[in-house]
């Protein structure tokens, strides 16, 4: 994953439906909910209008996880630009009522330039 990281590829989470029809198995059909992840590649920057914004106050931090410094604050209710339209997968957190998740964002806000989980903003 690594690699694709370095390449500007994003990894996308994304619930899809599977349908299993009968084939060469002999297999009836079925049908079931899966997550699924899927790689795409990303390589446009932000328009000037793509922000996000807090539900909750959030630390803006120097890096992609939660022990990171904090560089300051995104206060509940206020938008951040983002500076990559791509999410990111780093350090895995249990904020914002989400647990286990490792999806970050780069964003800019009030000229401080850092990361904040995912999970905080919409």
């Amino acid at each position: 994953m690594k690699s694709l990281k370095r390449r500007g590829l994003t990894v996308t989470t994304v619930l899809t439906t599977v349908v299993f029809v009968a084939g060469a198995f002999g297999a009836t059909s079925a049908s079931a909910s899966a997550q699924s992840t899927t790689t795409k590649a990303s390589t446009r920057a932000c328009a000037g209008g793509d922000y996000v914004k807090a539900h909750e106050s959030v630390k803006i931090r120097k890096s992609k996880k939660v022990n990171s410094t904090a560089l300051g604050l995104l206060p509940k209710g206020k938008k951040a630009k983002l500076l990559k339209c791509s999410v990111d997968l780093a350090g895995t957190y249990s904020l914002c009522g989400w647990d286990d998740d490792n999806r970050w964002h780069h964003i800019s806000y009030r000229g401080i330039k850092g990361y904040v989980p995912l999970a905080c903003v919409v």
